[in-house]
């Protein structure tokens, strides 16, 4: 469903009502213009899409998405190729966006066998996709063969056998990688650890199969990279393991898949660091200064080992959706009772933006972002829970019950984890140039029940 609304009246002149917090981003960073009608995007009030779609509601701004690809896609400066790009499935799962990620040139990255489903039904060619995870059993083993996707990572060594067998049963030779875990990366569950021997134990298990094609290494590391040291020491302990399977194993990875974990830059964890708002974000990487290090390391290393280059395989997730989405709630009821910060009661709260735990992330009052801000508030949600607040203390204008808040950065894991409780779920529209489309209704009561059975079905 599309619709055309009025664009926002541009040119106000608002430099009387300047005054922001100096730990406040300006609204211009995500593209969002000031007008006599509040803060706008692409032309459009943000006020009136609340108004129009309904509160709460995430915005999925088009151009970003688009721009997120190209950035993604060049090639750096003086390096021979760049990137293969596949989208992270879990980290934004809006059928409508990932189709879009499609059209503009991305593989795949799935999970689970629903994201697997869902990436087929959408016209991805098996060809374009990854599977990852833990989990899989024989089931799965054998879906993932029969499709004959470009890369299967098995996740721990149990897994060898597994896909294995079904290789042999079925008469295929799938291509397969195997996830490592450095020193800095997530384990566990996730991957087979370098140190020790693990990981060269296990490709060693692996090149014993006939029935596998081991071409792939893939390395995730979970914990955000945020600037250029981190993404350096990953790196290399990624390429020096791929040196020791050539050398103890004659193994040369044809598919170097790095996963995804770069930062959003305008995202910080919720930490006590002593250095201004606007100087952390400018010390994150930038997605293009992350391709030209990591591209230029692992062409570099291959180079002088007179080894040719692998394909790099990257899975942004955050660092491809998370800038460019937004979520609208609005102020439902307020309550100045008892000491310390006014409690003002959103109509969204951790069911929809539990991340907010343990993330900052930007909130602007959309009707009136360029006042000073004169009270300080606890952004809390609707649930009846004491966890449920996205912010324990921000200063804004005077809010007043109806006022629209926008949560910036929100399209990375808010949609994933958003829930129904007590509440139901918000709609999700894309902005694009002119038009806004929605892409998903709001849940309604009756989708909240719609798969239970109850006393009154028996009387219809």
């Amino acid at each position: 469903m599309s619709t055309d609304t009025p664009p926002c009246h541009e040119g106000l002149n608002l430099s009387a009502h300047s005054a922001v917090s100096s730990e406040s981003l300006p609204p211009e960073t995500w593209g969002l213009t000031r007008t006599e009608q509040g803060l706008c995007l692409e032309g459009r009030s943000l006020a009136s899409l609340a108004d129009r779609w309904g509160s709460p509601l995430f915005v999925v701004h088009a151009a970003r998405l688009a721009e997120n690809v190209r950035r993604f896609q060049q090639v750096p400066p003086g390096r021979q190729r760049g990137a293969e790009v596949f989208c992270s499935y879990k980290t934004n799962p809006i059928p409508a966006v990932i189709q879009r990620l499609s059209q503009l040139g991305l593989g795949a990255e799935v999970v689970s066998p629903y994201e697997l489903w869902l990436a087929m039904r959408l016209g991805v060619a098996p060809g374009s996709i990854i599977y990852n995870g833990p989990g899989k059993t024989p089931g799965i083993a054998r879906t993932l063969v029969q499709n004959e996707l470009l890369l299967t990572n098995l996740n721990h060594r149990e897994e060898i056998a597994l896909v294995a067998r079904a290789a042999a049963e079925l008469d295929k030779r799938p291509n397969v990688g195997l996830r490592v875990a450095t020193s800095d990366s997530w384990s566990g569950k996730f991957g087979i650890p370098i140190a020790g021997g693990q990981a060269l134990a296990a490709y060693e298990e692996a090149l014993s199969h006939p029935s596998l094609r081991v071409v792939g290494l893939h390395a995730h590391r979970g914990v955000a990279i945020e600037d250029a040291e981190t993404l350096e020491r990953f790196v290399r302990e990624v390429l020096e393991f791929c040196d020791v399977l050539h050398a103890r194993l004659g193994l040369a990875v044809e598919m170097l898949d790095f996963g995804g974990s770069l930062a959003v830059p305008t995202v910080l964890p919720l930490d006590a660091s002593p250095l201004p708002l606007a100087e952390r974000v400018r010390r994150r990487l930038s997605i293009e200064d992350y391709l030209a290090r990591l591209i230029g390391q692992v062409e570099d290393h291959f180079h002088r080992a007179g080894r040719p280059a692998p394909r790099i395989f990257l899975e942004p997730g955050r660092a491809m959706t998370g800038n460019t989405q937004l979520l609208l709630c609005r102020v439902s009821s307020l309550n100045a009772a008892g000491a310390g910060p006014a409690h003002a009661i959103l109509d969204a709260g951790e069911n929809i933006a539990h991340i907010l735990h343990r993330e900052y992330h930007e909130i602007f009052h959309v009707e009136r972002w360029g006042e000073t801000p004169s009270e300080t508030y606890s952004l809390d949600g609707p649930t009846c829970s004491p966890m449920d607040r996205l912010r324990a203390t921000i200063e804004l204008p005077r809010l007043r019950t109806g006022d629209t808040l926008a949560v910036m950065d929100a399209g990375a894991y808010l949609v994933s984890f958003s829930n129904s409780f007590c509440f139901p779920q918000p709609g999700i529209v894309v902005l694009e140039q002119d038009r806004e489309t929605l892409v998903r209704r709001a849940e309604t009561y009756e989708d909240m029940v719609s798969r239970d059975l109850y006393a009154s079905d028996a009387a219809r």
